[in-house]
């Protein structure tokens, strides 16, 4: 044993020379040149070892249980003080990546059990946690400390809930009731269900099997409304206000259209799990671009899923089949303004 150790610890030694004296990988940008640069690729976070700088090497000498690792991560969301919430469906678990402090932990490492197939993750201003289970059929509720509390109870009973998002200006949660065919709203500080939008159907305000939803300007409400090929938009009393995109394969459709954000300057991010692709749109619903791709380099992604956009208009999407969250940056009025400081 003492001799594998041995001969571990070389192969880092000669694993660092070759990798310190490597040039440095170019940068990814979208659309390409000769156009002017939107979307920069930043890089990917598939385990503890990401943020903190071990080697895989020290992963086999300490063991792969010293360090987390995700294996299909789903739904995402981000806070001001840099932390990056992951739900992992295989592991049954949130993690929760503290990018400042380049710590790693997790729901279940913080004593939280009762989590099968976590879906959406969502987190308000005081820390509080809300994941949907669609296999429990619940959302649970779980304080800073990570000591769960009662779960939420709507009017009718959730059928495999899965995006969730908080409006703190006008205190509202929302919860994506998938197999309900409906949203569900919660007031956030009494967690009382005051509000349901939504049936199913194919008509404005109906939902085909929705599955994600974001908060935008004045409380707006972005709904991915998966099986119909559409996102549908609600004012903040839940009043249906425009639709766009449907089925097809061209720029500005769909054909599994999953996560979505919206960025500082408004413009609505849709993930689509068969384009393997992020389509970019503005707040009219016209397409503006698209990035990523097909694959498992750099800049690409299978099956993605989760998109969460933070304060910084960096861009995490949940990269599902290559178990890691891919990292871009919009390059808009906040990206320059950190540039002309040199951060």
């Amino acid at each position: 044993m003492r001799g594998l150790i041995k001969r571990l610890l070389a192969l880092a030694v000669v694993s660092a020379f070759a990798f310190g004296c490597a040039a440095p990988l170019p940068d990814i940008f979208w659309p390409e040149p000769p156009n002017q640069p939107r979307i920069k690729y930043i890089t990917s976070y598939s385990s503890a070892k990401d943020l903190t700088g071990r080697s895989a090497t020290s992963d086999l000498i300490l063991g792969a249980s010293a360090t987390f690792r995700i294996r299909k991560p789903r739904g995402l969301d981000t806070t001001k003080d840099g932390k990056l919430y992951i739900t992992d469906t295989a592991k049954g678990d949130v993690f929760i990546f503290d990018i400042a402090n380049k710590k790693v932990t997790s729901l279940k490492k913080m004593g939280l059990r009762g989590l099968y197939k976590p879906i959406g993750v969502a987190i308000d201003a005081t820390g509080r946690l809300f994941v949907s289970d669609s296999q429990s059929d619940r959302v649970h509720v779980v304080d800073p400390d990570g000591i769960p509390q009662d779960p939420l109870e709507p009017n009718i009973p959730f059928k495999q809930p899965t995006g969730l998002a908080i409006d703190m200006e006008n205190q509202r949660l929302y919860v994506v009731d998938t197999h309900n065919h409906h949203i569900v709203v919660f007031d956030l500080e009494t967690l009382e269900h005051l509000q349901t939008i939504g049936r199913r159907g194919d008509d404005e305000g109906e939902f085909n099997f929705p599955s994600n939803i974001t908060i935008g300007a004045n409380g707006k409400l972005y709904v991915v409304d998966t099986m119909n090929g559409r996102v549908q938009s609600f004012d903040k009393d839940g009043r249906f206000i425009m639709t766009f995109g449907e089925f097809g394969d061209i720029p500005g459709m769909f054909a599994r259209p999953k996560g979505i954000a919206i960025d500082s300057e408004n413009h609505i991010y849709v993930v689509d799990a068969a384009f393997n692709n992020v389509q970019v749109f503005n707040d009219e619903g016209q397409i503006l671009m698209h990035f990523a791709k097909y694959g498992h380099d750099r800049g690409e992604m299978i099956l993605p899923g989760g998109i969460s956009i933070d304060d910084d208009d960096l861009i995490y999407v949940a990269d599902s089949w290559n178990a890691r969250v891919v990292v871009f940056e919009f390059m808009g009025d906040k990206y320059k303004e950190r540039e002309k400081k040199g951060k």
